[in-house]
């Protein structure tokens, strides 16, 4: 406990507010459930804990002749996981996960609606105990967005990524919602998706409500000689608060209920993605489970 406390302060101490256009910190745990394999037997039980963090930083954003915003985007950002392994869970979880990376994302404007975002980057996904080379991954992309109207951007695209070990071309879907009022509608579908309900109780308190917001941690790993990916997805209805100090600054917690979550082990290669990209062949499931969530925001 020591060690991840220690962790877990690096963590924020590297993220704490700098001059950007926003930072958050980010401290979890999903209480512990029982974990069964595809036969749906129980195998053993575990839980989680984890810290996430990013920061993004405007490196230019200028007015095009279209009306629109020309920008150049850097984002960093952390998630560190340990993972409480009981039985049979301690064969198929890591004990530690370390998510890292960097983005630089481009966007302009072609028409008055279309715009097209850009994006290359580098993660890390590994373990504390196995970082090689392997574990690093490339990825870039590009999605063209159509303004449907003044909340609603719709789109499309590829992204390209050597997570697998080989390229693999992904194409990815594109919408992005806003629809602000007493009650605030947000529908996020350009990364892990999200959809959140919110209205402003006081001044600098809101609450806000998201039937399904998404998690993922994921490490190369070496198993029987061979390098796997290792995968470990879950899907949560949250209920939040968020309390506004200043004008920059807000504090958040989250109490929330994973009814998704499923763990993958799969070998590092082109065919094992796509063979087991809609299968269970090689999934553990966990049984559903509570989650809680405390975290600190910054945005300019």
């Amino acid at each position: 406990m020591n060690s991840l406390f220690l962790k877990l302060t690096f963590l924020f101490c590297l993220f704490l507010p700098l001059k950007g256009l926003s930072q958050h910190i980010e401290f979890g745990h999903v209480f512990p459930s029982k974990l069964e394999n595809k036969e749906k037997t129980e195998i053993g039980k575990g839980g989680m804990q984890y810290a996430a963090g990013s920061m993004t930083l405007p490196l230019s954003i200028k007015r095009d002749s279209l009306r629109g915003v020309r920008t150049w985007i850097v984002t960093v950002s952390g998630k560190y996981a340990t993972l409480d392994n009981e039985g049979g869970a301690k064969l198929v979880n890591p004990k530690e996960i370390i998510n890292t990376g960097a983005m630089l994302t481009h966007v302009r404007s072609l028409t008055p609606r279309w715009s097209m975002i850009t994006t290359a980057g580098a993660t890390l996904n590994a373990t504390p105990d196995y970082i090689r080379t392997n574990c690093l991954s490339l990825t870039a992309g590009t999605i063209f967005s159509y303004n449907l109207n003044r909340g609603l951007n719709i789109g499309f695209g590829v992204i390209v990524t050597t997570a697998y070990g080989e390229p693999v071309c992904i194409p990815v879907p594109f919408i992005t919602w806003k629809k602000s009022g007493r009650i605030n509608y947000e529908l996020n579908m350009r990364g892990m998706p999200e959809f959140k309900i919110s209205t402003q109780v006081t001044p600098n308190f809101q609450l806000a409500l998201s039937p399904f917001d998404a998690e993922r941690f994921s490490a190369v790993v070496e198993k029987e000689g061979k390098h796997k990916v290792y995968s470990n997805n879950l899907i949560k209805s949250t209920l939040e608060g968020s309390y506004h100090i200043g004008e920059h600054l807000s504090l958040k917690a989250e109490a929330g209920y994973a009814y998704y979550h499923k763990v993958k082990l799969i070998d590092r290669s082109f065919n094992a993605f796509w063979s087991n990209m809609f299968s269970s062949k090689n999934a553990y499931k966990y049984e559903p489970s509570f989650t809680f969530e405390v975290g600190l925001r910054y945005r300019l």
